[in-house]
């Protein structure tokens, strides 16, 4: 079985970088005070309450953020590890215009899903890819993992349907 990549959001990244930004602030502020910085009636305590205040604020936002992308990587790991999964259409490739990674925007996948239980249509995207993918699929239909606990979740495994990829820039 090959490896799923399930990719880090905006959310994750921002929580990696919140994290240890805070809690270097907070581990300074608490170290300026072992070293006794703000005991004497001169040294003014504010210093450290900023110092402490800011990095306890980054420091909980970063790990809600991360905490965040995380659970949405393990509720995509269990939709995946579960089985459950319908076959999408593939409607087309969208380049996401508002991202940009180097210069270039990537592309995500449409897919969509008619419920004949329901008669609803979902519509799933699949991760970021960095390549155009659209003369590369193996097949019109790509499967779309669903977790039956929420149904909001879902994972589009695109690389299903596509041949194995080596980019070269």
């Amino acid at each position: 079985m090959n490896e799923r990549k399930f990719g880090w959001t905006e959310k994750g990244i921002l929580g990696m970088i919140f994290s240890p930004l805070g809690a270097f602030f907070v581990l300074l502020g608490l170290v300026l005070y072992s070293v006794g910085a703000g005991h004497s009636s001169e040294d003014p305590m504010m210093f450290l309450y900023v110092f402490g205040g800011m990095g306890s604020i980054f420091l909980l936002v970063g790990l809600g953020l991360l905490g965040a992308d995380v659970h949405r990587r393990g509720v995509m790991r269990r939709a995946v590890n579960s089985g459950d999964y319908v076959l999408a259409r593939i409607a087309g490739v969208q380049h996401r215009v508002n991202v940009n990674t180097n210069g270039t925007h990537p592309c995500v996948v449409e897919c969509h899903y008619h419920n004949p239980d329901t008669g609803e249509m979902h519509v799933f995207f699949s991760r970021y890819l960095y390549f155009d993918p659209s003369d590369m699929f193996t097949s019109q239909e790509v499967p779309v993992y669903l977790d039956r606990m929420n149904e909001k979740t879902a994972f589009v495994d695109i690389d299903a349907v596509l041949p194995k990829v080596v980019l070269h820039r």
